[in-house]
């Protein structure tokens, strides 16, 4: 049975519209801050059509719940449309 240890590196992929990239980013840095995180934020890829784009960030997540509501707080940002 393959367990997570916490704490553990964590990446995600924020999928945004893209008119609202910028924003987002701003939002997510904040978050990163206010969590202790070390700001860890990247451009990731963009749709075909561009109708969206991508952030990549990598989190320290404490525990699964940490997880859970660090994921929370950042897909309630507008713009968001979901996180992986």
């Amino acid at each position: 049975k393959n367990e997570i240890e916490f704490p553990c590196p964590w990446d995600l992929r924020v999928i945004v519209h893209a008119d609202r990239t910028e924003c987002v980013r701003a939002d997510l840095m904040k978050l990163l801050v206010e969590d202790g995180q070390v700001p860890s934020l990247a451009d990731g890829n963009s749709s075909a059509g561009g109708k969206y784009s991508a952030l990549r960030l990598t989190i320290t997540a404490r525990s699964r719940e940490h997880l859970d509501e660090f994921c929370r707080k950042a897909a309630a940002f507008d713009g968001v449309k979901m996180i992986l």
